[in-house]
């Protein structure tokens, strides 16, 4: 074969071996957006749970209170999910917000207890809490979207204080 051949070859070779680069790149960047999306799913249905499960134990005089200190702690477990698969440092500075925010709420020493019993001023935290649930969007009532622009600015009204 002539040099001219060989250059042809090698190019043809070369845009092949770059074409399928590029798909196994954008291939994996879509399975790991998916990843964040299920996240942000997990975090959207423990959210919205609690905040059914505190209007629950309003409605009903608070019979069963470790049901929310319990639907806290499975939303914390899904924040702190989500922030250890978190590459990008702002959004993992919000997600820790976040994780700060709601840890505010833990009651005890945070490890799950069935004989918990909150005080006038825990259920009054707990109310505040269902309140800001309510009003960010984080209910059952409201569609959700797990994309992050709109998830982050739910976030953020969330976490927010007013």
């Amino acid at each position: 074969m002539r040099k001219i051949d060989w250059i042809k070859v090698i190019l043809a070779l070369s845009l092949f071996v770059n074409v399928y680069l590029f798909m196994d790149y954008k291939h994996d960047n879509r399975n790991q957006e998916l990843k964040y999306e299920l996240l942000n799913a997990y975090i959207y249905r423990d959210l919205a749970q609690l905040e059914a499960t505190i209007q629950d134990q309003e409605e009903h005089n608070w019979k069963n209170e470790a049901l929310v200190v319990q639907k806290l702690d499975d939303a914390m477990d899904s924040i702190i999910m989500r922030i250890g698969m978190e590459r990008d440092e702002d959004k993992e500075k919000l997600l820790w917000k976040l994780h700060d925010y709601m840890k505010k709420f833990v009651v005890g020493d945070g490890t799950l207890a069935i004989d918990i019993s909150l005080n006038d001023k825990q259920r009054a935290d707990y109310t505040y809490l269902y309140e800001k649930l309510r009003s960010s969007g984080w209910t059952f009532n409201r569609g959700f979207d797990t994309n992050w622009d709109t998830f982050a600015l739910k976030l953020r009204e969330l976490v927010t204080e007013s």
